[in-house]
């Protein structure tokens, strides 16, 4: 008796169909693994991207993704950007540290602060309503940079907005990190709202690197902590690189048409 025989009597519900449908039967086990493997990455975030590896997460050291950025990007490398830091209640004061030293560039209300794309910026803000007599000194290193139409950038900043749960958590002494991306017309939802209501809350074990880059194109990182400067030991790299910085004013809305130079192919 063949082992095909004595198996076939051993069970011949399964066997009787295995010389038919065994090809079927290895399709359907290697997508019932699929399956599984699938469901368990859902059941531990309902959104761990499917795209590329990440190898950047907000573990990694401030200003390594501006320094990566500018090396896969070079075209968009040292590219100026328009960013507008917005403040709970539209109150406080938002000053840049120039050239990676302790001098200050005050930015007004209703002024851009035009950075670099590759490089790592710290700035200060202070004068909040919640928290009088309290000072901030969050970073931002920009990665990517918008593309609105020639002469109109100033209508287009980065918007770094930042709510009262957020500075309520830094002044508690925890970082919170953000990333800003423009967000992928398959996933951008369908309701109009400024830069602070759309922001959502990742989980823990999830990198928000990957999940904006899932959900768009990542374009800045801030991270905003309870670090402040040590003025008796001055620590290295504390203000930033050595990267220009210049105000301009915001401007809402289009302008005329004549104030735009003709663009030609």
């Amino acid at each position: 008796m063949s082992p095909l025989d004595l198996l076939a009597r051993l069970t011949s519900p399964v066997v009787r169909n295995w010389p038919v449908c065994a090809q079927h039967g290895l399709a359907g086990a290697a997508l019932l693994v699929a399956c599984v493997a699938t469901t368990d990455a859902e059941a531990q975030s309902a959104r761990v991207s499917q795209r590329r590896h990440q190898p950047l997460s907000q573990h990694s050291a401030p200003g390594v993704a501006a320094r990566w950025a500018t090396l896969v990007n070079r075209k968009a490398a040292h590219k100026p950007q328009p960013v507008r830091v917005d403040l709970p209640d539209g109150i406080g004061q938002v000053a840049f540290f120039q050239g990676g030293t302790s001098e200050e560039l005050s930015i007004p209300e209703h002024n851009l602060a035009v950075l670099h794309v590759g490089s790592l910026y710290r700035f200060r803000i202070s004068d909040l309503a919640a928290h009088p007599g309290v000072e901030l000194y969050p970073t931002i290193e920009l990665i990517d940079k918008l593309h609105p139409p020639c002469g109109r950038e100033n209508e287009f900043p980065v918007p770094v907005a930042f709510t009262s749960e957020e500075i309520a958590q830094a002044v508690q002494g925890r970082l919170v990190t953000k990333v800003i991306y423009v967000e992928r017309p398959d996933h951008a939802m369908p309701v109009r709202g400024n830069a602070r209501d759309r922001a959502y809350l990742a989980e823990p074990n999830e990198n928000v690197l990957e999940l904006a880059q899932r959900d768009g194109r990542p374009v800045a990182i801030v991270r905003l902590g309870g670090r402040t400067p040590d003025l008796a030991r001055p620590e290295p790299g504390f203000y930033g690189d050595p990267a220009p910085i210049a105000v301009v004013p915001e401007v809402i809305g289009p302008q005329p048409a004549a104030d735009f130079p003709e663009v030609l192919p």
